[in-house]
């Protein structure tokens, strides 16, 4: 093996990855080396992971239920909070069960591998998220890509397999993570009914957002609870079957310590919260709306998002990267992903309840700046 080698390659193609120390945050700004820059790369759409709480009622929380019971959640780690949290939870969302695990990426692991054995055929988006591209791959389960919510391409597929004796199944996002954009749920929930298939829906990027109206006809849902949701875990949405079969055959949920008590605590804390926070919601979808305007009045080919994630997308990794820096110096902090991640360099901006309408002046009058040095515009 040549590992630096390796290394040494990724810096040549403008793919290395290095990890930038957090000092702090607060509202917006995050704290890098003592400066403080607007941050535009959160995924805390609605604030709620920066609530305040009561360290009385917290201290009490603990007391009762204990700080971690260090176990798998078949052993001793099984707290009653999960058995409250979970009805609660699925109650709310219209679903007969739910259970919680350590993350988003673990809840898309143990679906697909709770349903290896059932010899089905899962119809992917081709820009669905790593850990649904892992859960199948890693489950070997047989899989058909569609080009990005081109749901013409999806059924002519659906067709072709009609006939094949195979439970089909049919996998999206809602909201993409790296582009914003959003599946046609409808459309999707149309074809599952025509082709009789199952649908799931990963709601990571729109959970608490209700971009969805309603989860009706949905079959499985899985989420991260770090998003809009503000805490730390996944979830999966379901029937009581599909949770027994969870249970007994998803290794991520099996094979690993349950999530520290004190987690499941800020779980139910911001549970509270995202029920009732619809002025939030609101002031971030007209934050979003005025980004857009901006976006069609500066960059005219760009795809607008109607979700808080927006990207501008290049051709060359060297502007890409020189806006990113540029961007970067004059403490405007926004997420620059690059292939395997995207097919071509990104810069994704992600929108959020602390911000206001100033924050995206200043940020398209420092990149309309940054491009035209690059003859970009």
């Amino acid at each position: 093996m040549n590992l630096e080698q390796t290394l040494t390659d990724l810096k040549e193609k403008g793919l290395y990855r290095q990890l930038i120390n957090i000092e702090s945050i607060s509202g917006k700004w995050l704290t890098i080396e003592g400066q403080h820059y607007i941050n535009f790369t959160s995924n805390d759409y609605l604030g709620l992971g920066q609530l305040d709480f009561d360290p009385q009622d917290y201290a009490r929380f603990l007391n009762q239920y204990g700080h971690h019971l260090s176990s798998s959640r078949l052993i001793s780690g099984n707290s009653s909070v999960y058995h409250s949290l979970e009805s609660r939870i699925s109650q709310w969302l219209g679903f007969e069960a739910c259970i919680l695990l350590n993350s988003g990426y673990d809840a898309n692991l143990a679906v697909f591998n709770s349903l290896k054995d059932q010899n089905i055929l899962v119809f992917s988006d081709q820009r669905n998220h790593a850990s649904l591209i892992d859960g199948i791959k890693l489950s070997s389960i047989e899989k058909v890509i569609f080009k990005h919510l081109d749901y013409d391409e999806l059924e002519e597929h659906l067709a072709l397999y009609q006939c094949v004796d195979m439970p089909k199944v049919i996998v999206s996002d809602s909201i993409f993570s790296t582009d914003g954009s959003i599946a046609n749920l409808q459309r999707l929930i149309e074809l599952k009914k025509r082709y009789d298939a199952w649908l799931i829906i990963d709601d990571s990027h729109g959970l608490g957002l209700h971009t969805l109206e309603h989860y009706t006809e949905i079959d499985i849902v899985t989420s991260s609870l770090s998003k809009a949701w503000g805490a730390h875990g996944g979830a999966i949405l379901c029937s009581h079957t599909v949770k027994e079969l969870i249970i007994n055959k998803g290794r991520s949920f099996i094979y690993t310590s349950g999530l520290p008590t004190y987690q499941l605590y800020f779980i139910q804390h911001r549970f509270e919260y995202i029920q009732h926070v619809d002025t939030r919601r609101k002031k971030l979808f007209g934050l979003s709306d005025y980004f857009n305007r901006q976006l069609q009045t500066y960059f005219p080919n760009q795809s607008i998002s109607m979700s808080p994630i927006k990207n501008i997308v290049f051709e060359s990794l060297h502007d890409a990267e020189h806006i990113y820096r540029r961007l970067y110096n004059q403490k405007l902090f926004v997420s620059y992903l690059r292939y395997p991640t995207v097919q071509n360099p990104t810069l994704r901006i992600s929108l959020s309840y602390f911000h206001d309408k100033d924050d995206i002046d200043t940020l398209f009058k420092a990149m309309i700046d940054t491009m035209k040095e690059v003859k970009y515009v």
